[in-house]
């Protein structure tokens, strides 16, 4: 018989210590290895878009990865970006947040996709996180969904750099909020680009 699969939870989890970005999804440690230069400056791209609106508009908190998202003890999952209104302040600790932000962004890459777009969608929709973003540098699109009457998610907007017509995208839970694709892929990099040795 083959031996269980060890079970992971948080009091584990850290153990690990601040070193390492590591996730736990129903008990199941993944360790995730540090992002390429793409994932990170859309990653800053987008959140200095959100931080803006939400400093001039409407307040609240967003934060970048690492930072935890304590679910529950054998769910803890690092969004690329997330964010928590003023009303549910109550849930950030100094150790991370205890509970579903209001919304989180995952900017996936292929390593990642599958995890990202099922796994975590499923993870963050049963944990009834309002907004989830999927944000995917290589098509230069993002699809917002939102969850409806019935805790489903669906799709509220989404938009492709490269589809006339669809370059912007709008938040539901971040009142007023509109994303200009343009502003978020601002320049790609890829490995033929020269001039970087590895």
């Amino acid at each position: 018989m083959p031996a269980a699969a060890e079970l992971w939870t948080y009091e584990k989890y850290l153990t690990l210590g601040d070193e390492t970005r590591s996730e736990i999804i129903e008990g199941d440690l993944t360790m995730t290895p540090a992002p390429g230069f793409s994932h990170q400056y859309v990653v800053t791209n987008l959140f200095f878009i959100f931080n803006k609106h939400i400093k001039e508009r409407i307040g609240g908190y967003i934060v970048t990865a690492p930072t935890d998202v304590i679910l529950s003890d054998v769910n803890i999952v690092q969004p690329d970006i997330l964010y928590i209104s003023k009303a549910r302040r109550g849930i950030i600790r100094e150790r991370g947040v205890f509970g579903p932000p209001d919304l989180v962004v995952e900017i996936i890459s292929p390593s990642s996709h599958y995890r990202d777009v099922h796994v975590k969608k499923a993870l963050y929709e049963r944990f009834g996180i309002a907004e989830f973003w999927i944000v995917n540098p290589y098509m230069k699109a993002i699809e917002v969904l939102a969850l409806n009457k019935e805790g489903r998610y669906e799709l509220i907007s989404d938009g492709c750099l490269m589809a006339e017509g669809r370059q912007h995208v709008i938040s539901g839970v971040i009142e007023g909020l509109t994303v200009d694709l343009k502003e978020v892929y601002t320049e790609s990099f890829n490995d033929d680009d020269g001039g970087l040795e590895r």
